[in-house]
């Protein structure tokens, strides 16, 4: 890195908008690619936290349709149920 840094040390002018700068060349390849990785750090970071809330959507999406096939598992052996013995009484009498 210090030969890196001795090899780049040039001072270089920067134009942003209305302002310059005079700055050395190292410190501007350091800092575009610190900010690189910082922009790639938030946008995965908001990557992360989007899947996450979908995760916890499906999860409890999965809970919801789990009861609800639970319920109807239930309705439909009880109605298996009333049918049987209905069947029952008719061919006991």
């Amino acid at each position: 890195m210090a030969i890196f840094a001795v090899q780049n040390a040039k001072p270089v002018v920067v134009a942003f908008l209305v302002w310059q700068f005079k700055i050395s060349l190292v410190l501007v390849i350091l800092g575009t690619a610190a900010l690189g990785a910082a922009a790639a750090f938030l946008l995965g970071t908001v990557r992360l936290i989007r899947q996450s809330r979908r995760l916890k959507e499906a999860d409890l999406c999965i809970e919801r349709l789990e009861f609800e096939l639970v319920r109807l598992q239930k309705s439909v052996k009880a109605k298996e149920g009333n049918k049987l013995s209905a069947t029952e009484g008719e061919n006991g009498q």
